[in-house]
């Protein structure tokens, strides 16, 4: 383990200048500190990277996909510190991120062996959860339980509180109790009670296009959507969004591609998550899917839910949306846009000349907004109160956000990374 510091970050004001100008200064200063880690049983390498210690704690999820690299976990990094100045508290930006491929037999191993090497960080400062085939329930939290620390979040508590020993149990108590509490009512799924861990993620991407749409004077219902990736993010994603009467025209997993340009409405759409394996996405004997996936983007749409993986689209793909008459992309993963280099904004700001694209920062500030709700005084540890406090925080950024576009459909993506550095920097 190679820790390597460099000094704090100097504060920006995106209101001096361009905010894209400074957006690509954020993304190209270098973090605060990255922990290297070569595991001596297999191959795997990974990389925790804390872009700053903003209010003495940093956050972020842990992911594993093979051909990771530490540029893309730094850029996760700044994200997340991005996304914390919208769903709270106020602290850093960080990423765990493994190279390794996770269908590995040797894959638990690999976990446990990377967070025992930052278990030191993940006790005082950092604070991590699940990330792309990384699950939190099943993977994080036994995992750390081994370590002899309480909850992923208690990083977070200690450095950022500085509570007591009585006040970190409180909170890390009401962040266990909240994050595994069944989602029923209306928001769940009859029969099936998923905690809501599993799918708050996904209820802020809805809710974020719902909000967009609003805005704009159009409803949703009608809308129809396209979604790439049909894991913890998309799955409830295309729930929510039909149940509010959007038509779901088309579905992807990592194998396929589901194509239903007669749109699917809610019932066909919770049978799908009902269906749900961790081998098996989407189901394999349906006639309506093809194993190219690139055919998704051949569907008329208006919407394009990207919740697959960082850098999905590139510029061909953003002009084959445009010609199916999409006009909205909500970045369901963590930077879906497949740029050059770190600090690179070439096919983001494509992308905000021709569409309303609704930023990670705040479509995919879900979980954050959770473990932030549920470390307040007086929170309610249930799934509704979560909910509510999620769906206020993405209405409340969006509209911000708006305002800085001057009354325009495009320019969303680009205002909000302005109003993010404002919010950092103060």
């Amino acid at each position: 383990m190679s820790p390597t510091a460099v000094p704090a970050p100097v504060r920006l004001r995106a209101s001096a200048g361009s905010a894209w100008s400074h957006y690509a200064g954020y993304l190209r200063r270098p973090p605060l500190l990255v922990v290297e880690w070569a595991d001596e049983e297999t191959p795997a390498r990974g990389w925790l990277v804390v872009n700053s210690l903003r209010g003495g704690a940093a956050g972020g999820g842990t992911r594993m996909r093979p051909g990771l690299t530490r540029r893309e976990v730094t850029y996760l990094a700044k994200t997340m510190e991005l996304k914390f100045a919208f769903s709270g508290p106020a602290i850093g930006g960080a990423k765990s991120g493994i190279d390794f491929d996770p269908t590995d037999p040797r894959r638990d191993g690999v976990l446990r062996r990377w967070f025992a090497a930052v278990s030191p960080y993940l006790r005082l400062c950092y604070g991590t959860g699940g990330d792309l085939n990384v699950d939190q329930v099943r993977d994080v939290i036994p995992c750390l339980a081994e370590l002899g620390i309480r909850h992923p979040q208690e990083g977070i508590v200690r450095g950022h509180f500085g509570a007591s020993p009585e006040a970190v149990g409180g909170i890390l108590e009401s962040l266990d109790r909240g994050l595994k509490a069944p989602v029923t009512g209306e928001a769940g799924l009859p029969g099936l009670p998923l905690p809501l861990a599993d799918l708050v993620t996904g209820y802020g991407v809805a809710r974020s296009i719902v909000h967009a749409y609003a805005a704009q004077g159009r409803p949703i219902r009608g809308a129809r959507v396209l979604v790439e990736g049909f894991g913890a993010v998309g799955a409830p994603c295309a729930l929510y969004l039909a149940r509010e009467g959007a038509r779901v025209v088309g579905i992807s997993d990592r194998e396929k591609a589901l194509l239903a340009p007669e749109g699917m409405g809610a019932e066909e759409v919770e049978a799908l998550l009902r269906a749900r394996d961790a081998d098996k996405l989407l189901p394999r004997e349906d006639p309506r899917c093809t194993p190219d996936q690139a055919r998704l983007r051949e569907v008329p749409a208006d919407v394009f839910v990207a919740a697959a993986t960082s850098g999905s689209l590139d510029e061909a793909a953003l002009s084959r949306l445009a010609e199916q008459g999409v006009g909205t992309i909500a970045s369901g993963a963590n930077q879906p846009f497949r740029e050059a280099a770190l600090g690179a904004t070439r096919v983001q700001r494509a992308a905000d000349r021709r569409f309303t694209v609704i930023p990670d920062v705040i479509a995919n500030c879900g979980m954050a907004r959770a473990y932030s709700y549920l470390m307040e005084t007086g929170a309610s540890p249930s799934a509704e109160s979560v909910f509510r406090a999620v769906d206020e925080t993405i209405a409340e950024a969006l509209r911000e956000a708006a305002e800085r576009t001057g009354g325009r459909s495009t320019g969303l993506l680009g205002a909000t990374w302005g109003l993010a550095l404002d919010r950092v920097a103060s």
